[in-house]
């Protein structure tokens, strides 16, 4: 197996990971949304929990979309 196969499957294995990381802050985020109300969470966990779903969103974006060399 050359470096540069060995190369790809790191590089899908980080992207799958990304979308993995990114579909669980947006769910974390939808659940927030959906059940901030119902639930009678404290203000500072459901912007606790919005924090975190953008922060997960964003670094499974990044590695989506990243160059990696």
């Amino acid at each position: 197996m050359t470096i540069e196969a060995q190369q790809s499957r790191v590089d899908a294995l980080i992207r799958l990971l990304g979308l993995i990381i990114l579909v669980f802050g947006l769910v974390l985020i939808y659940y927030t949304y959906t059940n901030a109300g119902d639930a009678g969470l404290a203000s500072e966990i459901v912007t606790i929990n919005y924090t975190l779903g953008f922060i997960l969103s964003v670094v499974g974006a990044v590695a989506i979309f990243a160059k990696f060399k």
